[in-house]
Formats: structure tokens, C-alpha cells, sequence
């Protein structure tokens, strides 16, 4: 069977629709052209939001593979794994779709491929005894398996790639079956740059596909939105690279390279939901904005000495200070100990700290943006980021060594479960975000006063950084303890 899919990321369900079958005799197997689209579930409430926000209820139709063929042999296992949002769920979600619609209108041919077996979003066992898998690309969930194939989606923004490189070989090796990896370029510190790049790795074929090679009549993506991306990336010229053209960028003038930020990516974190009750030591930073930026909330949760990410949502241009202010106070209300807030009163006044305070949300510290002050916290982020502990000897210090390189392995020379040098983890854990890593990505410049000053061309956004910065300012505590250095 061979099902060319495509498959939109980020959707809140998925629409299937579906040509005629047909037995292809060259290559003795039956043929679904298959696509989706991307609709969410038209409830009073969703048209009441989308009214309010000014978003489009379209249906949204995007083929990102065409003709894509897996055989799958007999106890043949496929690893589809990426981190947390890449949309390894999705796409297992939708050919589970596919197969119970199968189900429906052919269910002896249903029977053949799948028997009677169920079929679950992120495990796919069909009846010959071959199973695909959805994993986070985490080492421990590949290590002492076999494999006939493993797709890596995103693997340019896995931390832990080197440990997973070595597990996924293990696991092909005896089946000598084969690894698919795709990724935006983002940091060349990474085995997928080394794949695309290095001699060591010349065995594998290497495809890179800039939006020229993607237009009609050869790809799926449409001039118009060529044209509206070119026009919302216009100043940020590093992304336009990255995203559209294929090209790894410098980490020239950036106060957080790609690599930091990269390495502070946690493939099993996410973002937490709203409406559930949530419990842990939560910390809220606020960046209003209206007209120019947007306003944004984050929230880190902390865990003795590590903080991690657990929401950071920005809410559209234009929208009234009074619903951010009220989508702050459900939080409060569903997140136990969400204990303090800093809030970013610079260009709007002392009010904004007052409105917060009268609407209901507790421990708000009004944060006026100076030279001085964005410094202080944005140097505190990067502090963070690049302060890491070894899981293995609990060893805890600064990642830069004392000549100013960075080492991301445990300077007492620990090694992980698969014999490579271990890993230190950042204390700063964050979900995989590609809007959050470019804006983490900044671009900074020297000022007259020698003090680093950061600020956004025209048509590029800081204000998912400047909220988690605040955020962290919340939860960081006035005392530090001294940290360790390489020597």
C-alpha cells in the first residue's frame, strides 16, 4: 500500500479525503492519493474566538510529501520521532485516520492490512506483525530495539543528538535498515550538519530543497504565500535564510547563538494547557504590547535549581490590554502557586500594574525597559541557559570554559549509557518553539554608552524573548549561589 499524505502541523483535527484505490502492477501494490485538511471543529465558541481575533475559519489544504512509499516487511519496525510539536502524532493521527476510513468502505481489505488489531494516535501494528511508532527522540526510547526504518523529523533542534545517532544505529544495524532526517538548519554544532556536510558522513544521499524547488508545478507551496512569509520575515533576513533558502546562518552579533539555544531544547517538554489545573512553583512574565509588537505571556515552573518553559502565548496585534490581563487571571485561578508576576509597564504607566492588581492578579511587579534593566535580564537568561548540570555526577557550572569556548560535555568526563561523553543539561528547559527560537535569536548591537543594546529591525518581533526574560526575572531569587568553572 502507498499512501502519498500530506500533513498540516499545528491543527486541532484533520478533515480525510480520499481518490479512488487502484492496484499499481509495476510495483504490485495498491495506490491512495490521499490529502488533508487542516479545519477546526466549527463549535459557537471557536466562531466566537476566530470573531474576536480576526482569524479565518478556511479550510487550509498542503500536500508536504507526494508519492512517498514505505514498504513495510514482515515484524519490520518504524521509528517516526522528533521533539514534542514536530508533528510525529500528526502524522501517525491522520494514516490512523486513513485506515479506519479504509475499515469503513473496504473492510475485508482492511482485514488483510491491519487484521484485528487496534489502532491507536501514536502506535500503528498491521497484520503481517510490522508496527509504526511515534517517540521522542530521546536515546532511551530507540536503545535495545531493532528497526527496519527511523524518520527523524526536525533533528536539527534535538539536544541529545549524538546519544540518539548512536542508539538509532544499534537499532538499523541489524536489519540493516535505513534513517530518514529532515530539519530547518538551525545550529551547525549538530550531527545533522555534519550529515549534510561532513565526509565522515558521505553514505547518506542529501537533499536540500529551498521554496524555488517547492513552487508549481514541482511542490505544494503557493506564490501568495511566498510573498506573504517574505513580507512578515522583512528585517530578519538570518530567518528568511534559514526557513526558505536552506542555508545555515552565522551567529554573527547574537546575544543567544543557535547553539545555546539549541542545546537548551528539551525533546520531552511542552507546553502546559490553560484550562487544565496545573500544579508546581509558576512564575509569570508579561510583555504588553498593541499597535507595533504584540503582547506576551510566559510562564516558567520552577524545580529546584532547573526552570522550565511551560507557556509562552502571544496574543494577536491590537488586542485590549484587558483581555490579556483577564487570560492572566484564569491562569491564576487554574494554576496553583502561580506565586509572583513582572509585568513590563514601559511606554503604557504605573496604571497597567494597578488595572492587573484591581481585575484580581496577585503579586504583580510593575519592570520599566531601560538600557540598564534589559541588560540585567537578558544577560540573567542567558546566564541561565548557559549554566548546566551533568545528570550522571550531579556536577553543576558555567558551559563557557575559562578561554571562552563552550563545552557541552561533563568536564569530569562522564559517559552516557552508550559510551559517548555525557551530555550537561542546561537549567533552562525549553519546549521546541521555532518562533521562540528565532526571537531568542536576536540580533544585538554596542552602544555609545558600551552597554549591549537590543532592538528589532522593522517587521521583526522580541516579544516572546523579553517575556520570558520577565518571567525569569520573577522566579529568580535575589541570592546566587557561587558556580563552578572549567579549569
Amino acid at each position: 500500500m502507498d499512501d502519498p499524505v500530506g500533513v498540516p502541523r499545528r491543527v486541532s483535527s484533520l478533515r480525510a479525503g480520499r481518490g479512488p484505490r487502484r492496484y499499481d502492477e509495476e510495483r504490485g501494490c495498491y495506490v491512495y492519493d490521499v490529502s488533508f485538511t487542516a479545519l477546526p471543529p466549527l463549535t459557537g465558541r471557536v466562531r466566537g474566538v476566530a470573531e474576536a481575533f480576526g482569524v479565518a475559519l478556511d479550510d487550509r489544504r498542503q500536500v508536504l510529501y507526494r508519492d512517498f512509499e514505505l514498504r513495510l516487511g514482515e515484524g519490520d519496525v518504524v521509528y517516526v520521532t522528533g521533539d514534542s510539536g514536530s508533528g510525529k502524532s500528526v502524522l501517525l493521527r491522520a494514516l490512523t485516520e486513513h485506515l479506519l476510513r479504509m475499515k469503513a468502505d473496504d473492510p475485508r481489505f482492511f482485514d488483510r492490512v491491519c487484521g484485528r488489531r487496534d489502532l491507536l494516535h501514536t502506535v500503528i501494528r498491521l497484520r503481517n506483525g510490522s508496527t509504526l511508532l511515534a517517540q521522542p527522540p530521546v536515546p532511551e526510547t530507540i536503545r535495545g530495539h531493532t528497526a527496519k526504518a527511523v524518520y527523524l523529523m526536525e533533528t536539527n533542534f534535538i539536544r541529545e543528538d549524538e546519544d540518539l545517532y548512536t542508539a538509532i544505529l544499534f537499532a538499523l544495524n541489524t536489519t540493516n535498515g535505513y534513517l530518514i532526517a529532515e530539519s530547518t538548519p538551525w545550529n551547525s554544532d549538530s550531527v545533522f550538519y555534519r550529515m549534510l556536510h561532513d565526509d565522515a558522513f558521505k553514505g547518506f544521499s542529501r537533499y536540500s530543497v529551498p521554496y524555488t524547488e517547492a513552487l508549481p508545478p514541482d511542490g505544494p507551496l503557493q506564490p501568495e504565500m511566498v510573498r506573504m512569509i517574505e513580507e512578515q520575515l522583512l528585517g530578519d533576513s538570518f530567518r528568511w535564510r534559514r526557513e526558505m533558502l536552506c542555508e545555515w546562518t552565522e551567529d554573527v552579533d547574537r546575544w543567544l547563538p543557535t547553539s545555546l539555544i539549541a542545546l537548551c531544547q528539551d525533546s520531552e517538554a511542552h507546553y502546559y494547557m490553560t484550562e487544565k489545573r496545573q500544579r508546581g512553583s509558576f512564575y509569570a512574565g508579561v510583555d504588553f504590547g498593541k499597535k507595533r509588537d504584540h503582547s506576551v505571556i510566559a510562564v516558567v515552573e520552577k524545580k529546584g535549581d532547573h526552570i522550565h518553559l511551560r507557556l509562552c502565548h502571544q496574543f494577536p496585534l491590537d488586542t485590549p490590554y484587558g483581555t490579556v490581563i483577564g487570560y492572566l487571571r484564569r491562569l491564576q485561578d487554574n494554576w496553583e502557586r502561580l506565586t509572583s508576576v513582572h509585568a513590563d509597564q514601559t511606554g503604557v504607566g504605573d496604571y497597567i500594574v494597578e488595572d492587573m492588581r484591581r481585575s484580581g492578579v496577585r503579586n504583580v511587579t510593575g519592570v520599566t525597559f531601560t538600557e540598564t534593566s534589559k541588560e540585567s535580564m537578558a544577560t540573567a537568561l542567558k546566564e541561565t541557559m548557559r549554566t548546566a548540570e551533568c545528570p550522571a555526577c550531579g556536577w553543576t557550572g558555567s558551559l563557557e570554559t575559562l578561554d571562552g569556548e563552550r563545552a557541552t560535555t561533563c568536564p569530569k568526563g562522564c559517559a552516557s549509557g552508550l559510551g559517548n561523553p555525557q551530555t550537561l543539561r542546561p537549567l533552562l528547559h525549553i519546549p521546541y518553539d521555532p518562533d521562540l527560537f528565532s526571537e531568542l535569536n536576536a540580533p544585538t548591537e554596542l552602544a555609545k554608552t558600551g552597554r549591549v543594546q537590543f532592538s528589532h529591525p522593522e517587521g521583526v518581533h522580541d516579544d516572546r524573548f523579553w517575556a520570558v526574560a520577565l518571567a525569569l526575572s520573577s522566579a529568580r531569587d535575589e541570592a546566587h549561589r557561587p558556580m563552578a568553572q572549567y579549569s
